[in-house]
């Protein structure tokens, strides 16, 4: 792994830690400020959804101006906006802040992501992208579990110190770092004379690919079906099996938390699962084994049963996603970034709308009929990804 790379996956890192760091904290949170659990679980919708929005202005940016001086900016700015919300002494402020941070922080990931791809061929770009995802998903990990966990010592904002102690190391490493090892580094090739650089043009270049209208939509999808349950683990264990308040935080961080274990199997063995699954198998294996995972939640009444499910749904969420990804940065290459950024706009999309729906459905008819519909939903979501969208060359010979 080159310098550079290591740079940017500390920034992809932060952007991770981020991004779980809310889900344990809910019932905490909702008891702290005197809220309803349902409405501290918009934190996470306040970071998703500020997130999508800004992927289709930051992405063309970092096609035009630079892919790292972007992150550089994005990343200090996920910082301060971090600091504030464990400062913040409403929970309207603690929203602003959420809002400010996922803005930001929409300009990390999906710029590294865009970055690999400009620095691998495709033959070999999923292993390289997943080996970011270890990065990726190590943040997001650590921050459900250390959330959950400091929480439970010295309250939940401590866990956003943390957080925001990460981004500003991450923020100083890449402002120190990335202008000297671009120093070093090929000049990138020049755009071509008169060449149209326009948010219009670059997008333009992405949806010329006829696969791209059922890339994002299945990307939305999964974001819905997947991270829909996650700022309600808490409030399940509660309900469910009799947790505390204080004991269902620490529980759900360590259940979320194993949820990125999952993840971590997968990128650290992505070589070995695609040589034997190929693509378009692992695509079908992985949006079974999640689906039959989230089905699974609805009988279980310990935590521990609850993390394990989780940990499956992980791995098998990453075997389906990391074939989207991949996909992605393959869709539009003279408009790399926007592609990826537009791709991250859909996840996001759908992460921040899940809990609402989510929620709805568990409201009116339960946690078990939420969470079957899940299973359902990811099933068919599988089929529409190998019909449409991985191409069947990519399957093994």
């Amino acid at each position: 792994m080159s310098p550079l790379f290591l740079v940017f996956a500390v920034c992809a890192f932060a952007s991770g830690f981020a991004l779980r760091i809310i889900d344990p904290l809910v019932a905490p949170i909702a008891h702290h400020y005197g809220v309803a659990p349902a409405m501290a679980a918009m934190l996470t919708t306040a970071y998703a959804i500020p997130y999508a929005a800004a992927q289709p202005f930051l992405g063309p940016i970092g096609d035009r101006f630079g892919k790292a001086r972007c992150i550089q900016a994005c990343v200090a700015g996920l910082a301060v906006a971090l600091a504030l919300g464990t400062l913040a002494p409403t929970f309207a402020l603690l929203v602003a802040s959420r809002i400010v941070a996922g803005v930001f922080a929409g300009g990390l990931i999906p710029l590294v992501l865009a970055g690999l791809g400009d620095a691998f061929e495709l033959h070999e770009r999923q292993i390289a992208i997943g080996r970011m995802l270890f990065f990726i998903i190590t943040g997001q990990m650590l921050g459900s579990v250390v959330a959950g966990l400091v929480n439970a010592s010295i309250g939940w904002r401590g866990a956003l110190a943390i957080a925001a102690a990460t981004a500003s190391v991450a923020a100083l490493l890449a402002w120190i770092a990335i202008p000297r090892l671009q120093a070093h580094a090929a000049a990138p090739p020049p755009h071509r004379p008169g060449e149209n650089r326009s948010m219009r043009a670059l997008y333009g270049r992405v949806f010329e690919n006829p696969k791209a209208i059922w890339l994002y939509g299945a990307v939305v999808i999964e974001g819905v079906l997947v991270f829909g349950v996650f700022p309600y683990v808490g409030p399940l264990l509660v309900a469910r099996a009799g947790s505390s308040v204080e004991a269902a935080a620490r529980e759900a961080g360590l259940a979320l938390g194993a949820f990125g274990i999952g993840g971590l199997v997968y990128a650290l063995s992505v070589r070995r699962i695609l040589d034997t699954l190929g693509v378009r198998r692992m695509c079908i294996v992985g949006a079974v084994a999640a689906g039959l995972s989230y089905a699974a939640l609805a009988a279980f009444t310990v935590w521990w049963w609850v993390a394990i499910a989780l940990g499956v749904a992980g791995m098998s969420y990453y075997m389906l996603h990391n074939s989207l990804q991949t996909e992605a940065t393959e869709i539009a290459p003279a408009a790399r970034g926007s592609a990826v950024a537009l791709f991250a706009a859909g996840l996001f999309s759908g992460s921040g709308l899940g809990p609402l729906l989510f929620g709805g459905v568990a409201h009116t008819l339960g946690f078990a009929a939420a969470l079957l519909g899940s299973c359902v939903g990811l099933l068919l979501l599988g089929a529409l990804v190998v019909r449409r969208i991985v191409p069947p060359a990519e399957a093994p010979t």
